[in-house]
C-alpha cells in the first residue's frame, strides 16, 4: 500500500492552504517589523491604541484577541519603547488607559507603510483584480469567524 504524505493529502484543502500562507505571511510581517524593533502582536495593539485614542488593558484584550498575560507583556514592551504610556482613566480613576505617544503614532505609520510594501510583494503573483477578490473573500470570512481568530 502506497503512503500518501500530508502535502498530497491536504495540499489542495482550503484550510491547509490558509494555514501555510498564514505562516508565510506571519514570517513576512515579523521580518518587516524587525528593523523597527516591533513584533506583529505589538503592532496590532499599538494600532488599536492609535485608532481608539486609548483603551484599558482589558479592552485591548477583547479587541486584540490576545490573552491577559500576553497583553501585560506587550503593553510593558510598548511602554519601554516609548510608544505608549499608561494614564489614569478620566472616567474611572481605578482604571488606567493605554494611550499612544507621538513616537508611537509615528512608529505605527512607518510600520504600516513598510507592511503595505511587503504585502504588495507577497500577493504580487496575483493580478490586481484577483488580489481585490482575495481580500474581499478573506474579509467576509474573517467577519464571520473573528471570535475564533
Amino acid at each position: 500500500m502506497a503512503t500518501v504524505n500530508s502535502e498530497e493529502r491536504f495540499g489542495d484543502a482550503t484550510g491547509f492552504l490558509l494555514h501555510r500562507l498564514g505562516i508565510g505571511a506571519g514570517r513576512v510581517i515579523e521580518r518587516t517589523l524587525r528593523p523597527l524593533g516591533l513584533r506583529g502582536r505589538e503592532l496590532r495593539v499599538l494600532g488599536i491604541v492609535v485608532d481608539s485614542g486609548g483603551r484599558s488593558q482589558r479592552e485591548l484584550v477583547v479587541s486584540s484577541g490576545l490573552d491577559r498575560t500576553t497583553m501585560v507583556g506587550v503593553v510593558d514592551r510598548l511602554e519601554d519603547l516609548g510608544l505608549v504610556e499608561r494614564r489614569s482613566d478620566s472616567g474611572d480613576r481605578r482604571k488606567q488607559a493605554v494611550v499612544a505617544t507621538d513616537e508611537g503614532r509615528s512608529a505605527f505609520d512607518e510600520a504600516a507603510a513598510l507592511l503595505a510594501e511587503a504585502e504588495a510583494e507577497f500577493v504580487s503573483p496575483l493580478s490586481a483584480e484577483r488580489q481585490r477578490l482575495l481580500n474581499e473573500l478573506l474579509k467576509e470570512l474573517f467577519a464571520e469567524r473573528r471570535p475564533d481568530c
